[in-house]
């Protein structure tokens, strides 16, 4: 009995073993296919993180560098209810961009561009209103997270909606007792820590459904522009590690950073709150260069760069409805147009990219008259 049960445990071991080389291999044929040259023409970051400043586990130096070795240009720093570092600064060669994350009575709010940090009475009191009135603009945090769902719909101006969470997806993960999804992050987190936050994510269907449902309304109410934008959230805290975070996903932004920390910081923040940020899922596949742009003809074409096989789905929104959608299986640059039989109708459109099945690039909306 003891014999089978070492053998049992040996077999176990070998075949842990050759699915960590697998794992190991993945990644580096990932990171191999990045391409530094696309990059350079536009900036990678981090939004929404914490450190010790409130509930995260690492000083802003242990940020930075994790930041920088995971190939990251910006980390937005939003501790709880303080505004640190209190202006934008270079650490380790990572541009740290100031915001604080607001608990207010409806639910957290990210609060970017903001002067100073908000008073406890303007946090009880109508705080998206506090946040424009010192210069800034409100994102909502995790806002259909399991045990701190936002309830202000309604309740005020705000900005962006993070539509990826890590908080969300590991409080879900428990919320849902899915055991299946931690055992499967925890096989894979020591030979490919981004690919296992990955592992815990669940499919973000329903706060898209949220954003493209407050499009709609605000353009009903008639809005001249997409009202509100998406960000995927790093929610940062240093479990497992920040790098993992940052290696899971990022926010790209189409700036070129110059070393001047206000200034970069200034353009960063207007690319996040703009629309020209794009959310990919880089633990699936590094892209660069993507955008989605109405043309003359009134169709809409979406570039991008990503040197990865497999089948990707590409699928235009309309509205919030899937109105067009096309696939490529070859490597390289890739993309393609959206036509619509004829011009596109007026409305918010954005794109989505699947690798494989899953929801891999996600695209801010823009607007066609």
């Amino acid at each position: 009995m003891r014999r089978l049960l070492a053998l049992a445990l040996a077999a176990a071991v070998v075949g842990y073993l050759a699915f960590g080389a697998v794992a190991w291999q993945r990644r580096g044929l990932r990171e191999a296919q990045a391409s530094p040259a696309l990059a350079a023409a536009e900036a990678r970051g981090a939004w929404h993180v914490h450190t010790t400043a409130s509930d995260g586990r690492g000083t802003l130096d242990e940020v930075a560098r994790a930041a920088r070795a995971a190939g990251l240009r910006f980390v937005v720093i939003s501790d709880h209810d303080v505004l640190a570092p209190p202006e934008p600064r270079y650490q380790d060669g990572i541009l740290l961009v100031p915001a604080t994350e607001v608990s207010t009575r409806q639910g957290h709010v990210v609060a970017l561009g903001v002067s100073r940090a908000l008073t406890r009475a303007e946090r009880d009191g109508d705080a998206l209103a506090a946040i424009r009135a010192l210069g800034g603009q409100a994102v909502i945090a995790h806002p259909l997270h399991p045990r701190r769902a936002f309830t202000g719909w309604g309740g005020g101006p705000w900005r962006g909606l993070e539509v990826v969470s890590n908080d969300t997806a590991w409080y879900r993960a428990l919320a849902d007792r899915d055991v299946r999804r931690v055992l499967a992050a925890l096989a894979v987190l020591p030979w490919d820590p981004p690919r296992a936050v990955l592992e815990l994510q669940d499919d973000p269907a329903d706060e898209l459904v949220r954003l493209d449902a407050e499009l709609r309304g605000a353009r009903a109410a008639g809005g001249r522009a997409p009202a509100h934008v998406l960000l995927c959230a790093a929610d940062a805290h240093g479990y497992p590690g920040y790098a993992a975070a940052f290696g899971a996903f990022s926010m790209h932004v189409p700036v070129t950073l110059g070393g001047d920390a206000s200034r970069d910081a200034a353009a960063v923040r207007a690319a996040l709150l703009d629309g020209r940020a794009t959310c990919v899922l880089d633990g699936l596949a590094p892209a660069a260069g993507v955008r989605l742009t109405p043309t003359a003809e009134g169709a809409l074409s979406l570039s991008l760069h990503a040197a990865v096989a497999g089948t990707r789905t590409y699928t235009l929104l309309h509205d919030g409805a899937p109105t067009g959608r096309f696939e490529a299986a070859r490597d390289g640059s890739a993309g393609g147009t959206f036509r619509c039989g004829g011009r596109c109708p007026p409305g918010d459109y954005r794109a989505e990219v699947a690798l494989e099945g899953r929801r891999w690039i996600f695209t801010n909306p823009v607007r066609i008259e």
